[in-house]
């Protein structure tokens, strides 16, 4: 049973904004901290925070502004597990117990390996699917198929690794039992009620208005058909691991979504319980991020507080603290993040090295 939280107002249209110490921050450690962005951070093109459902800090830099677009690189993967949840919600899916060769039985038909029999839903969602770490041949030609026709090397639910292919498999799965693109499903169900993509102009930014400035996925083909600002595949799947683009205060919005359980305005849009199991830890986790992982979302303490956050190559980040009603989202140069490979953790220590301690409660 769902418990609606009572807000004030939904950003459906846009945020309302607020001085920062309106919602507890301290203006003094906000300024510091943007004197530190400027000396020591010359790739993080945004900072928003959002407290209590106010924009309460918005910043944008090397020329961006509150319209570019970004490429969220594997934060993506957190928004293919938003559509699992909705999914589920829809009947689409049964449970996360599903086993992954139900949708695809011209393989399970053929399959020996009992280990690939035994892989389901929440092993591809929690990394922990056994698939080899070895990229197949030519993968991009059907990365939905080669990926399932990877071997196994491990007892699916026993070894963590951060595997790109299994959330194509995913988003493959999600095309085959709604009929139709990731994109155009979280359009359908998601975006449009949280106002996300909601003008033409933002839609086909990535074909008419390519400086922008915007950030764009070299990887990947443009949706000539849907105009959806989401990379898709040679097969006609959107990418799962990388190629959605937002920007910064519709980065927010999930955010918010996800804070909210699941609901906005009083629709439940993701199951509550999924977004629970989602963000609470469903393995140790490791490498690229090193933290604990829940379904495609990211798990850490944060200063005591238990915080769930979307992260993407060089310093995107969806990052949540829902016990201090608190969201933080991030922006970055993913040519910067290849030359300073430090630059994603910098970006992120904002919020332990700032942004926390310039709470006052």
């Amino acid at each position: 049973m769902s418990t609606f939280l009572q807000r004030e107002y939904w950003p459906t249209n846009d945020w309302l904004t607020c001085e920062p110490q309106a919602v507890g921050f301290q203006q003094a450690m906000l300024m510091r901290m943007q004197e530190h962005i400027q000396e020591q951070l010359p790739g993080l093109h945004s900072l928003l925070i959002v407290r209590h459902g106010y924009l309460a800090f918005e910043h944008y830099y090397q020329g961006f502004h509150q319209h570019s677009l970004n490429s969220i690189s594997s934060a993506t993967k957190s928004v293919i597990s938003m559509l699992m949840g909705v999914a589920l919600q829809q009947g689409l899916l049964t449970d996360l117990n599903q086993h992954m060769l139900d949708f695809f039985p011209h393989i399970a038909e053929k399959e020996q390996d009992s280990r690939k029999k035994a892989v389901t839903l929440r092993h591809l969602m929690s990394f922990q699917s056994g698939f080899t770490e070895e990229y197949p041949y030519q993968f991009w030609l059907d990365p939905v198929l080669t990926s399932v026709l990877r071997p196994m090397v491990e007892e699916p639910g026993t070894h963590f690794f951060y595997d790109n292919l299994s959330v194509d498999i995913l988003s493959g799965i999600l095309t085959k039992v709604t009929g139709v693109k990731a994109a155009a499903f979280a359009m359908d169900t998601l975006f449009k009620t949280l106002g996300i993509w909601r003008d033409e102009e933002t839609r086909f930014a990535w074909q008419y208005n390519k400086t922008g400035p915007h950030t764009w996925h070299e990887d990947g083909l443009w949706d000539e058909q849907d105009d959806y600002p989401w990379r898709m595949t040679c097969v006609g799947t959107n990418t799962g691991s990388f190629g959605a683009h937002f920007t910064t205060r519709d980065m927010a919005k999930l955010g918010f979504l996800y804070l909210n359980h699941g609901q906005w305005n009083g629709t439940q849009l993701v199951p509550q319980g999924f977004i629970t199991k989602s963000t609470r830890k469903q393995s140790d986790g490791g490498a690229p991020v090193y933290a604990s992982y829940g379904y495609l979302w990211w798990i850490e303490e944060s200063q005591g507080y238990h915080a769930f956050f979307a992260s993407g190559f060089g310093g995107k980040y969806i990052y949540v603290v829902p016990e201090l009603d608190l969201i933080v989202v991030t922006t970055a140069s993913t040519e910067q993040g290849k030359i300073d490979h430090n630059q994603h953790s910098s970006i992120k220590a904002l919020i332990s090295n700032f942004i926390l301690p310039a709470l006052n409660d």
